[in-house]
């Protein structure tokens, strides 16, 4: 082992739980890379997890962008309600039980149907600076993503 630490906060073997990948992909490939590592799109279950998630964005993605909607400020994460519009879950089934209270970014949750042919917004995406967004798996709709370590 050439590492001198024993815990590092962005490596699965060294008990860390988040990795973000600065690709652009549709939640669903971004869901699938995640999938393909043995891992799972992130979970982000209270306030501490938005400050984890952040810190994780910096230093995987880099400072924000200016522009809020600009597609690199945005990662997507593994909630969503595809399966009962109106009913979040993570991936896993686990209900979102914060959704409520969650720190939203303005009008979200919104499901609206801006993007022709899409009557929903299924899926979860975080902010660089901790707000979320209810959005589309649409192509052009492509993102950063973050994964999580198992057990985490």
């Amino acid at each position: 082992d050439t590492f001198a630490f024993k815990k590092h906060p962005y490596a699965c073997d060294y008990q860390g739980k988040y990795i973000l990948s600065g690709n652009l992909k549709s939640w669903g490939k971004a869901k699938e890379a995640c999938e393909t590592a043995g891992l799972i799109l992130a979970k982000v279950r209270n306030n501490a997890e938005v400050e984890e998630i952040k810190q994780a964005a910096k230093y995987f993605l880099g400072d924000r962008d200016e522009k809020t909607w600009e597609a690199t400020n945005w990662i997507w994460l593994g909630g969503n309600d595809e399966k009962e519009e109106g009913t979040w879950v993570w991936n896993d089934g686990e209900p979102i039980e914060w959704f409520d209270t969650m720190p939203w970014r303005a009008p979200n949750p919104d499901n609206s149907d801006r993007i022709q042919g899409k009557t929903t917004q299924n899926y979860l995406s975080i902010s660089k600076w901790g707000e979320f967004d209810d959005s589309f798996d649409h192509k052009r709709r492509a993102r950063p993503f973050a994964c999580q370590c198992p057990d985490t």
